[in-house]
């Protein structure tokens, strides 16, 4: 058996460990006679990939994990509650002060802080409205029987570059998971959304009630 001289050991050996490796490359030789005309060429590649996910984000108040809420309070000026039995000699019905506080930030105002981005065409933000546990339910569309109606609960757009709402009404009988707003890919929403009350306070039954709405941005 002919032997392998120590120079074509080592050759193969670094071969085998080039190959035992993810140090994979292309090679390619090219020969041509020396006294040619002819260019001797070799080539090799290189693939390259960017890889980027599909992202979108959404805020609506805090930029963290908490819910905000706002509470709109109704009662009668001068009288606090719970209150014992009292001269009074006010209208009848009483006209009801409206109060509104908000949490997650604390404020005195009914506006959140709203923003979006994605790099997905397509990508749709819709509201839905869902049960806030330890109250009673608002009914669908305007009041009735002494409990608030969605209808009854308006909001506001406002930023340079506003997040649209879903729907077109203007109150929260929009947040059905139905009614959508497309946002444009790579562009930077930012503004408030504001919520009022169009409530009549006389009009409703004491208690606490409420409702929590979904924002819910899909990236196709």
């Amino acid at each position: 058996m002919r032997k392998l001289s120590n120079y074509r050991l080592a050759s193969v050996a670094a071969a085998l460990a080039l190959a035992g490796t993810a140090a994979v490359a292309e090679q390619t030789i090219g020969v041509q006679d020396g006294t040619s005309a002819t260019d001797a060429v070799a080539t090799a590649r290189v693939n390259i990939r960017v890889l980027v996910p599909k992202i979108v984000i959404l805020r609506v108040g805090n930029a963290a994990n908490t819910v905000p809420q706002i509470d709109f309070s109704y009662g009668i000026t001068g009288f606090a509650a719970p209150q014992a039995s009292a001269s009074y000699t006010g209208a009848i019905a009483p006209t009801l002060t409206e109060t509104i506080t908000r949490t997650n930030p604390a404020g005195a105002a009914g506006d959140v802080v709203v923003g979006a981005w994605t790099n997905m065409a397509s990508t749709t933000l819709t509201c839905a409205i869902g049960a806030l546990a330890g109250t009673t339910a608002f009914v669908s569309g305007a009041t009735a029987g002494g409990v608030p109606g969605t209808a009854d609960i308006t909001y506001t757009v406002a930023g340079a570059t506003p997040l649209p709402h879903p729907g077109a009404a203007g109150d929260l009988t929009d947040c059905d998971g139905v009614n959508s707003q497309t946002l444009t890919e790579r562009t930077a929403y930012a503004g408030t959304y504001t919520y009022a009350s169009a409530l009549t306070p006389t009009d409703l039954n004491p208690g606490t009630f409420g409702l929590t709405v979904t924002y819910t941005a899909t990236a196709p």
